[in-house]
């Protein structure tokens, strides 16, 4: 219906230039005189050109766009860059290119770039490349290109829309962390954690029989050469570091940056082949059991790229992790608020760990609230570990809880 009526519009205007013309013509036809053929022939071409314009075909351009940053993060720079083709030479004038966002933040944000004026003239090709600094977090999706052609004094303007969808997907930003493991030491001492042992082939700490099943290349080929007897290197058990994140999904002030805390975590961990584990809690929680190859971490990004907080009306009726916690690492909580309803849920769904770490997101040297000195209070009465982090702080969280 909106498209008939845009034809009938165009239809219409197109009629009216040809009614301008004819009255011109036949008004220097009947009063004669130079000033009357002048008025005529300076309308001719101009209305030749609208009546031109009207017949030739918006179908003849077509649009192509380049995401110059693919990877942008939180508050980075977006580059657009488009390029408007044609096969004719037909000389268009004044064409006006309009790039189509599903969101309407976006448009606010990158003001009149969005826009642009060009005049082909006879080229078949213009480029154009437009920045929107300081792009929000989250998936946003560009629609397609609006394409307006003008003739001299927009008797007659023509628009087409060119549907070219593109997601645009905007990660938490990574920033660097110095990742130390929490529970990692060698089999021995009061500290030794629970954790899958594994046999650290670069340390042998002496020889014993040989024992049905021992591999060969543990076998002492040097105590065989001496003894004929066969001899099995053994070694030290190392433990294998595991670590299962955990983000609190309610809303806070400063829910993008325990978003930029758990990306960060996640990028550096994994780069230290940790056995990585990752749960997001909330209205429909997301578990990440395993996070071990690029791919894997990439899925866990682009989730939190998309992920929206839940809002405080919701909060108390969504506590359920979703899942029982099986897991022999320990557990890092990030969080904006550890209250009571929050840490029962939490250690409801636990199982045996070592150690329940929480880092709390907090605004830099900003006094905090009473009600959250007592959840603090409460959780470590817990057995919970609490570190209280400002954004300038991430760097070194995991350096500072070693040291506890």
């Amino acid at each position: 219906m909106r498209q008939s009526v845009k034809q009938f519009g165009i239809v219409g205007r197109v009629l009216f230039i040809v009614l301008i013309l004819a009255s011109s013509f036949i008004f220097a036809m009947f009063q004669g005189g130079g000033v009357s053929w002048t008025i005529f022939y300076t309308l001719l071409p101009f209305s030749i050109y609208s009546v031109a314009l009207f017949l030739y075909p918006m179908s003849d351009l077509s649009v192509i766009r380049t995401i110059c940053t693919p990877d942008v993060e939180n508050g980075g720079k977006l580059i657009v860059s488009l390029s408007v083709r044609r096969q004719s030479r037909f000389p268009l004038l004044y064409t006006v290119v309009t790039e189509k966002w599903e969101e309407q933040e976006i448009p606010l944000l990158a003001g009149e770039q969005l826009k642009r004026l060009f005049i082909f003239g006879l080229r078949k090709e213009m480029k154009w490349e437009y920045e929107i600094e300081r792009m929000p977090r989250g998936e946003h999706v560009l629609q397609g290109v609006e394409v307006e052609v003008s003739d001299f004094f927009g008797w007659l303007r023509k628009t087409k829309f060119i549907e070219q969808s593109h997601t645009i997907v905007v990660f938490p930003k990574i920033t660097d962390i110095h990742y130390v493991p929490i529970d990692t030491q060698y089999d021995r001492g009061a500290m030794a954690s629970p954790l899958n042992i594994v046999k650290d082939t670069t340390m042998a700490t002496g020889v014993r029989d040989y024992q049905a099943g021992d591999r060969v290349t543990w076998i002492h080929w040097k105590s065989f050469a001496r003894t004929q007897n066969l001899m099995t290197k053994e070694f030290e058990d190392k433990r294998s570091q595991e670590l299962f994140l955990i983000l609190d999904g309610r809303k806070t002030e400063m829910f993008e940056e325990q978003l930029e805390l758990v990306a960060s975590t996640l990028k550096e961990a994994a780069g230290h082949q940790v056995g990585l584990a990752f749960l997001t809690t909330g209205s429909e929680p997301t578990l990440f059991p395993f996070i071990q190859s690029d791919e894997q971490l990439h899925h866990a990004l682009v989730h939190l790229a998309k992920i929206k907080p839940i809002e405080e009306g919701m909060a108390d009726s969504v506590m359920d992790f979703g899942t029982a916690i099986q897991h022999g690492g320990s557990i890092v909580l990030i969080t904006g608020n550890p209250d009571k309803l929050f840490i029962q849920s939490l250690l409801r769904n636990v199982g045996n760990v070592k150690s329940i770490i929480c880092f709390i997101v907090v605004k830099q040297d900003e006094v905090m609230p009473e009600t959250m000195e007592n959840n603090i209070r409460q959780a470590k009465s817990k057995g919970i570990i609490v570190h209280i982090l400002g954004r300038k702080q991430f760097a070194q969280a995991f350096k500072e809880v070693a040291r506890l």
